[in-house]
């Protein structure tokens, strides 16, 4: 029997490890500021990534803005068989089809997010890059937008919205998460 539990215990799944990664030129302390809320946020091991190029296919020199889902494909090349999830964090203004801007993108099926830091200037710009990357890891998790304002999945449209939700998972969605990550 204390074979078999011995057994059961090497057999467990190994810690999860989300790994975050400069794209391009973000700064690397603003990189480094985001592990403490991430490990929290999601209980797991954060480690930096090496940095990722930011692609020159992304920019759009009419909008003079970069395409987000562009770099999500260069994240999920990047991305390595350890990582549970790889987040990349920009300096550079992101855009999708049919939208001003977007502050991020997150991609479930592939298990990779990036947000920028570009429009979060200002006196809460660390706390906003974290709501942010909290918000971008979990549509990873397969977390959709909330309609809890004080949610960090709730959809924002601007910085006071951001401001407003701060980092933390409305009950729903710590629920969803749990489960994502049986």
């Amino acid at each position: 029997m204390i074979a078999g539990m011995a057994l059961l215990a090497t057999a467990r799944k190994p810690a999860a490890v989300i790994a975050v990664a400069p794209v391009g030129e973000a700064p690397a302390a603003e990189v480094a500021a985001l592990v403490p809320v991430l490990s929290e946020s999601f209980g797991c091991e954060i480690v930096i990534a090496p940095a990722v190029p930011l692609p020159a296919r992304a920019w759009n020199a009419s909008r003079r803005q970069y395409l987000s889902t562009t770099l999500l494909d260069s994240l999920a090349r990047a991305k390595r068989p350890e990582w549970e999830r790889l987040l990349g964090v920009a300096d550079v203004d992101l855009y999708v089809p049919n939208l001003n801007f977007v502050f991020g993108e997150g991609d479930s099926g592939r298990g990779v997010a990036v947000f920028s830091l570009a429009r979060l200037r200002g006196a809460l710009f660390r706390k906003r890059a974290a709501t942010e990357a909290v918000h971008e890891l979990g549509h990873t998790f397969g977390l959709a937008h909330c309609d809890d304002p004080h949610c960090v999945m709730w959809f924002s449209n601007n910085l006071a919205e951001t401001d407003r939700k701060g980092t933390h998972f409305c009950p729903r969605h710590q629920k969803e998460l749990a489960r994502s990550r049986l």
